[in-house]
């Protein structure tokens, strides 16, 4: 990373440097939603992650459709995203109830200029919650609509902080068969970063290591790479009960290879780590080298923490050093390894094509008025896209995580 002080050598480390960036873990709300009725620890987490310059009216517009769209797709570098939502136990209860989700995809298509698509969706399922045969059934409608991208459960959460294991014959399997034989072959899990009303007990990635040995033709996503904020990282230690090294042992247990059908995405773990170099290359290395350079991910999180473009940035900006390399036998941050990270990857596991063309949010009224928004950034009239949401250090976050049983509901 060349001096503060040469701004032009700083510019082309930090710019855009033409990635395919495909940001699979991103969020939004339905301000006027059941949920803000029906749920609210969420709607308190929700609004405990705004900045303080947020003046809108209600004061979850702030992390609406028509913010996520200029976060992620106008204010940072992103090529293609993945909506995804928080736990839920269906459209009462959800900030993005699946039929709202797709909405956001059909708009995000209306607002190009043509081209291929640049938004997949998530259906989040609950199994746990209510009968089984119920989420089949939503399961299926949703598979019928053709849009989604991946099922995503959360096996640690329910209202009463009772989790599932994605191995019980009675709930977990079923819903992974299920999945299955409706050919959504992409099954992603939370796992780790605990939450409120959140099982420690079921959101330990073993169960999904080993289901994916028993769905060898299906990818198994997990989101957070199990990262655990309490945890410091350093080099594997096979005996850590939480955090990273807890998947990666039972990657080892199940004897699945590198770059196998097991996945992890870096939201919330990169943008924690960024600043605190020695772990965010222990966290790096361990992954690339252990779950392989082909199956890490990017994932920020966004819009809860902004516009994703400062930590796009940092990760343009950020290596192993060659004595980690040499220590540890982590892979060297190439080129090639970024943009496998940024999206090559990601196109790989959702067959995306990479050089599809796609074009800008033209239409958008946001797009024509881009250049005023960013003098009024410049004037501090606005908040700029480089301005954090939510905690900022690993401190900020235990507290959060602290306070979570009294007044925050899971993310």
């Amino acid at each position: 990373m060349p001096p503060p002080t040469d701004t032009e050598a700083c510019q082309a480390a930090l710019g855009s440097q033409g990635e395919f960036i495909v940001d699979v873990h991103t969020h939004h709300v339905i301000p006027s939603g059941a949920w803000t009725q029906n749920a609210p620890e969420t709607v308190n987490l929700v609004l405990s992650m705004l900045p303080a310059g947020c003046t809108d009216s209600p004061q979850l517009d702030c992390v609406d459709r028509a913010t996520y769209l200029h976060d992620v797709f106008l204010a940072s570098d992103t090529t293609v995203a993945m909506l995804t939502d928080v736990p839920n136990s269906g459209a009462t209860n959800a900030p993005i109830p699946f039929p709202e989700a797709v909405k956001t995809q059909q708009i995000t298509a209306g607002l190009t200029a043509g081209g291929a698509g640049r938004l997949l969706v998530e259906n989040i399922i609950a199994p746990n919650v209510g009968p089984l045969a119920a989420t089949l059934d939503e399961m299926s409608a949703a598979a019928e609509t053709g849009e989604v991208a991946a099922f995503k459960v959360y096996t640690a959460w329910s209202p009463s902080g009772q989790g599932f294991s994605l191995e019980d014959p009675t709930v977990g399997l079923p819903t992974v068969q299920h999945a299955h034989d409706l050919g959504i072959k992409v099954f992603v899990a939370h796992k780790g970063l605990p939450l409120v009303n959140f099982d420690p007990v079921n959101n330990h990635p073993e169960d999904m290591v080993a289901v994916s040995r028993q769905f060898p033709d299906m990818n198994f996503v997990i989101y957070h790479a199990a990262w655990d904020p309490s945890r410091v990282e350093g080099p594997y230690d096979p005996s850590a009960a939480i955090g990273i090294d807890s998947l990666l042992a039972a990657l080892d247990r199940h004897q699945v290879p590198p770059d196998d059908n097991v996945w992890v995405d870096v939201a919330t773990v990169w943008r924690q780590l960024l600043t605190q170099p020695d772990q965010a290359a222990h966290a790096l290395g361990k992954l690339l080298k252990r779950v392989g350079q082909q199956r890490v991910l990017w994932g920020t999180d966004a819009i809860w923490f902004g516009s994703p473009q400062p930590q796009i940035a940092a990760m343009r900006a950020f290596q192993i050093t060659p004595e980690f390399q040499d220590l540890y036998q982590y892979p060297p941050l190439t080129d090639s390894v970024k943009a496998g990270i940024f999206g090559l990857n990601a196109a790989q596991l959702f067959g995306i094509d990479p050089t599809a063309v796609r074009c800008g949010l033209t239409a958008d009224p946001l797009t024509s008025n881009i250049d005023e928004t960013a003098m009024l950034a410049r004037d501090g009239a606005i908040l700029s896209p480089w301005t954090p949401n939510g905690p900022t250090t690993r401190r900020q976050v235990l507290h959060w995580l602290a306070s979570a049983t009294t007044q925050w509901a899971p993310m």
